[in-house]
């Protein structure tokens, strides 16, 4: 059976489940890509529907050079398991089924690097990148007095990239506005 949605509480529920279904932001073209390419709803409901999403606090974003990228909020994340129902088992699994292979490409467009150096034996430097394509959306060097610590924060950040990123863009942001 196939579904189009043009109720407004209906696309915003295949945006957030959209949402839900990255670990990290979600590019807003992906977000996009990932509903017009099943044909679940017009791309004017969607634009409406991610503006009122936004101003009802429901998800949240930031940009960077790339463009917009979506997460969920916390009241997102409840209206989602009060509504959830609403949505088809089968629409949720195409949902799924087309975020696994977005967030695979996407993956794998990614390239993270995650290296120290020991300046003298008392000092490491370590840098940390992520490049997105031929884009640069993330670059840190940090001098550390610990080659311990410098190797764990590279370990780490070699596993959740995008978790590190997104707090420092979220502290960085934090204090800009404080």
């Amino acid at each position: 059976m196939s579904y189009y949605f043009e109720e407004p509480v209906d696309v915003k529920l295949l945006i957030i489940r959209t949402i839900q279904y990255f670990r990290d932001a979600i590019p807003e073209n992906i977000l996009i890509d990932i509903i017009l390419s099943n044909e679940l709803a017009n791309f004017f409901d969607l634009e409406q529907a991610i503006y009122e999403l936004i101003e009802n606090r429901l998800i949240t974003y930031f940009e960077d050079q790339r463009g917009r990228r979506f997460s969920l909020t916390r009241l997102g994340e409840t209206a989602l398991e009060g509504f959830s129902a609403r949505l088809p088992r089968s629409v949720c699994e195409k949902l799924y089924q087309s975020a696994r292979i977005k967030i695979r490409e996407f993956e794998s467009d990614l390239a993270v690097t995650a290296e120290y150096d020991r300046g003298s034996e008392m000092e490491c430097t370590v840098r940390l990148g992520i490049m997105e394509g031929k884009y640069k959306i993330f670059d840190l060097s940090l001098s550390l007095f610990d080659e311990k610590l410098a190797k764990n924060l590279c370990r780490e950040f070699k596993r959740a990239p995008q978790e590190l990123y997104n707090e420092v863009l979220s502290a960085v942001l934090k204090s800009s506005n404080g």
